[in-house]
């Protein structure tokens, strides 16, 4: 393995400025633009570029001098560039959050109201209460007043309801409703 420093012909110690200088001084020596393709091989362009590119990063070069004192405690650089370890997803974080957002939203259900009766919207669905006016059709009224029937289920005019129920007409003409006894 080439010295680095040899071949740009610095101190160990050179600071930045004078690698700079001394990698733009060898190469004017040794490129073929400058002196010709006669004065220059292409191995020691290579050398040098390999140099520069070393010796320039604070990293690199670190780690390159590393190379040559293992023994000798390094001081560690705040300029030196870092290496760290790929990031990670933080399942637990999420996982925490969505537990306690389940949590609120059991807490919330179970303090929260219950749903207001259902209005009367002359709509007879399942559910619905209902009378019956003289001709003998079906119409929605509340639940929590009088009412003669409970509907089970509103079917088309041209389907039977279940045995255990009685048919009506529905007043609005959507279907049979199927009421419960």
């Amino acid at each position: 393995m080439a010295d680095h420093y040899a071949t740009l012909r610095v101190a160990r110690n050179a600071s930045l400025d004078d690698i700079r200088r001394a990698y733009r001084a060898r190469m004017r020596e040794v490129h073929p633009d400058t002196r010709g393709s006669a004065a220059s091989s292409s191995t020691s362009v290579t050398q040098i570029a390999e140099a520069w590119d070393v010796l320039s990063s604070p990293a690199r070069r670190a780690a390159y001098d590393s190379q040559f004192a293992p023994t000798t405690p390094t001081r560690i650089d705040p300029n030196i560039d870092r290496v760290y370890p790929p990031a990670r997803f933080p399942w637990r974080f999420v996982l925490t959050i969505i537990g306690i957002g389940a949590a609120i939203l059991l807490v919330l259900h179970i303090m929260g109201d219950p749903m207001p009766p259902r209005s009367i919207d002359g709509l007879i669905s399942a559910g619905s209460c209902v009378n019956f006016d003289d001709i003998g059709s079906a119409f929605e009224v509340p639940c929590d007043g009088p009412y003669q029937a409970r509907v089970r289920e509103l079917v088309p005019f041209d389907a039977r309801c279940d045995s255990d129920t009685t048919q009506a007409r529905d007043r609005q003409g959507m279907g049979t409703v199927c009421l419960e006894p």
